[in-house]
C-alpha cells in the first residue's frame, strides 16, 4: 500500500468511527456487558425487544417459515457496533452466519469468549465497518451506532455498501428534537441515571427523514419503521408507532440476489 492510499484509508476510518472518548468508555464497561443486573441492564432489556423484532423482520423479508428453529440457516448477517454480542448471539442461535464488528477492542474480546462458551460460531472483528470492506451480507444490523459516529453520511454509505442487492439493513437510533433531549439525555442520564452522563450527544441524533434520505441515496428504500418506548416504572421496552425518541428503520436494497 502506498503512502497516499494509506493516508486515505486512515482518514476514512476516522470518519466512520466513534470518538476516542466513547470507545474508551465502552472498553471500560466491556467486562460488565453480560451482567443483566449491572450497568448494561438497559441493553439487555432492549435486546429482549429488538431480537424478536429483528428475527421477525428477517423472516418476513426472505419468506422464511417462523416455525423453523434454524430458519435463518444460510443467511449472512453483519452486526455493526456489536458490543459484546447480545444481538449477534440471538441471530446465530437462529441459524444465521454472523459477523460482528466493534470499535472497542475489549468488547470484541468479551464477545469472542462468550460465544465460545455458548457454543456459537460467530466471526468477530475489532474496528470500523471498513474491516469487512468488500464483503456483502443478506442482513446488516446497524443498531444504536449512528448517534455515536463522527460522519453519519460516510458511515451510512459504508454500511449500505455491505448489503447484498435485495438484502436489508435495520437501523436503530435516536431522533433529534426537544422530546428526545428530555427523555434520552435529561431523563435517562441525569434523572433516572440509567446511563452514564455523557453517553449521548443530542447534536449527533438523526431525524428519521434525514436517515431515510441517506439510505435512499444509497439505493436503499425504507419499507418499515417502528418506535421504541420504555416504561420508567417497570423498565419494560415496547414497540410503538411513535418515532419521536428511539426508532428503527428497515430498508431494502434495490436489485436482486
Amino acid at each position: 500500500m502506498n503512502q497516499e492510499a494509506g493516508a486515505h484509508n486512515t482518514a476514512q476510518d476516522k470518519r466512520l468511527e466513534a470518538s476516542k472518548d466513547e470507545i474508551a468508555r465502552y472498553n471500560a464497561l466491556a467486562e460488565l456487558w453480560w451482567d443483566e443486573q449491572g450497568p448494561m441492564w438497559p441493553l439487555h432489556r432492549l435486546n429482549q425487544l429488538r431480537a424478536p423484532f429483528v428475527l421477525s423482520v428477517v423472516r418476513e423479508a426472505f419468506g422464511i417459515d417462523e416455525a423453523s428453529p434454524q430458519g435463518l440457516a444460510g443467511k449472512s448477517v453483519l452486526d455493526i457496533g456489536c458490543g459484546a454480542g447480545l444481538l449477534s448471539e440471538a441471530l446465530a442461535s437462529a441459524g444465521a452466519r454472523v459477523t460482528g464488528v466493534d470499535a472497542a477492542e475489549n468488547n470484541i474480546n468479551i464477545a469472542r469468549d462468550h460465544a465460545c462458551a455458548s457454543g456459537l460460531d460467530i466471526e468477530y472483528h475489532h474496528g470500523t465497518v471498513d474491516v469487512v470492506q468488500g464483503q456483502h451480507f443478506d442482513v446488516v444490523l446497524n443498531m444504536e451506532v449512528v448517534e455515536h459516529v463522527v460522519d453519519v453520511a460516510a458511515f451510512i454509505s459504508s454500511c449500505c455498501d455491505c448489503v447484498k442487492p435485495g438484502g436489508i439493513q435495520i437501523v436503530a437510533t435516536l431522533n433529534r428534537n426537544p422530546k428526545s433531549w428530555l427523555f434520552a439525555i435529561v431523563g435517562a442520564e441525569y434523572v433516572l441515571r440509567w446511563l452514564p452522563r455523557g453517553t449521548h450527544n443530542w447534536k449527533q441524533f438523526v431525524k428519521p427523514s434525514e436517515l431515510e434520505a441517506l439510505l435512499e441515496s444509497e439505493n436503499m428504500h425504507t419499507e418499515q419503521s417502528a418506535g421504541v418506548t420504555v416504561n420508567p416504572l417497570t423498565r419494560r421496552y415496547s414497540l410503538s408507532s411513535d418515532l419521536s425518541v428511539n426508532y428503527m428503520l428497515v430498508a431494502k436494497k434495490g436489485g436482486s440476489n
